[in-house]
């Protein structure tokens, strides 16, 4: 079996990790879901609002490794395009939309479920994973 040649173009992945850091800013804006995520965070961790936000923010390391994190997954995106030779912006919000189903939603569940976490944090993290990463699929399927 002959794989692809398995090159990565990094700007679109780069682009891809920064339009998936800028949703998640948005998203978790207080003008979005951030002050309902930031109330059931601190409830379900026994902290004032105010506790939490500030223990949330107060370690970079967060950020360097959200940064990591994301890179990582637009790389291992934009070899799923490659291999599937995805080039238009639907079928790469499809594959975006699978690899959510497929792999985000089913890993990410047990976690909320065995930590008696609330539902609705799950819901507003697994939802911005979908925005996210079927915007990535498409973004990387079109820019090679």
């Amino acid at each position: 079996m002959n794989l692809p040649d398995s090159s990565i173009n990094l700007l679109p992945v780069i682009a891809a990790a920064i339009v998936n850091m800028i949703i998640g800013m948005l998203w978790y804006s207080p003008n979005v879901l951030g002050k309902l995520w930031i109330r059931s965070m601190a409830s379900g961790a026994g902290k004032t609002q105010e506790e939490f936000r500030k223990s949330a923010t107060s370690n970079p390391l967060i950020y360097v490794f959200n940064t990591i994190a994301s890179l990582v997954f637009a790389y291992v995106m934009a070899h799923i395009m490659k291999f599937a030779s995805i080039s238009s912006f639907g079928n790469g919000v499809l594959i975006g939309f699978w690899v959510w189903l497929g792999f985000v939603v089913t890993t990410v569940l047990p976690g909320y479920l065995y930590e008696s976490r609330p539902k609705i944090l799950y819901l507003i993290f697994i939802f911005y994973q979908l925005v996210a990463i079927c915007l990535m699929g498409g973004l990387l399927a079109i820019w090679k």
